[in-house]
């Protein structure tokens, strides 16, 4: 037995191929029909690999394309929002400035209304007459009870009724106070601008002050003291009283009085 296996041995060390290794596997040779198998699928597993790595590239690609798709997208949804909120912006500032626009309208048409509605005041205030309340009379009566006996002359405009209706209603005060009236209403008639308001003049100082107390404390007569060229002559009347046209405001008129400063003696005027 140990000579047969001694044999064996040998012959099996004379024939070992020259790559054979210890970890060399021993098969039987491969028949015709496995080996097309194998040929076959070799090349379809090669082809399978290559069409894999392909559509690995292409969704590596897609990837990366999607994502700068992604980022392009997210830029411009940004600048959208921006955009629209600066246009909300410019709308909220128009919107402010409409309104502040408005309110300023309305602030002027406020202020005009109120303008219109003095105005509308002034002219029914214009349009009314001016005249002595009973009270009024009778306290113009009372002041000048002391100076009771002396006479006061009294001028209007014979084409300016309201004045002669004022006139008469100063003259009714007068006689109540015992003063005596030369009566001249509406015996003027005007050589150049007609005079304005209440004008009192006289050589009779005391009395000429009474009659203006008396007549500027009266509301809408816009009584003034004047100084005549006659004032301080011998034959000056005690005290003068013209009623001038009823003024449109409450304040006298300056040149008006300069004018009758300097107006010839109304008994000359009345003549004309």
């Amino acid at each position: 037995m140990t000579l047969q296996f001694l044999q064996v041995t040998a012959a099996m060390t004379t024939h070992t191929p020259a790559h054979w290794s210890p970890h060399t596997s021993w098969s039987a040779p491969a028949s015709a029909t496995t080996s097309s198998w194998a040929d076959y699928w070799y090349a379809v597993s090669s082809t399978g690999l290559l069409i894999a790595g392909a559509v690995t590239a292409l969704g590596a690609c897609a990837a990366i394309v999607f994502l700068m798709v992604q980022w392009r997208s997210a830029n411009i949804r940004d600048a959208q929002g921006q955009w629209k909120a600066s246009v909300l912006e410019m709308q909220a500032a128009q919107a402010r400035k409409d309104m502040a626009e408005a309110l300023e309208r309305v602030a002027t048409l406020n202020v005009e209304a109120a303008r219109l509605q003095r105005k509308n005041l002034s002219l029914t205030a214009l349009a009314q007459p001016r005249q002595l309340t009973g009270v009024q009379a009778h306290d113009v009566a009372e002041a000048l009870t002391p100076y009771s006996g002396r006479s006061v002359t009294l001028w209007s405009y014979g084409f300016d009724p309201e004045g002669g209706a004022l006139a008469e209603q100063i003259r009714q005060s007068l006689i109540e106070a015992h003063v005596v009236v030369i009566n001249n209403i509406g015996q003027l008639s005007a050589s150049e601008r007609p005079r304005i308001g209440v004008q009192i003049a006289g050589a009779d100082e005391g009395l000429v002050e009474s009659l203006y107390k008396g007549f500027h404390s009266v509301d809408g007569l816009d009584a003034a003291l004047v100084h005549t060229a006659q004032t301080n002559a011998e034959d000056a009347p005690p005290a003068e009283i013209f009623i001038g046209m009823k003024p449109f405001g409450r304040q006298s008129d300056a040149p008006e009085h300069a004018a009758f400063d300097a107006r010839p003696p109304l008994a000359a005027l009345a003549a004309r």
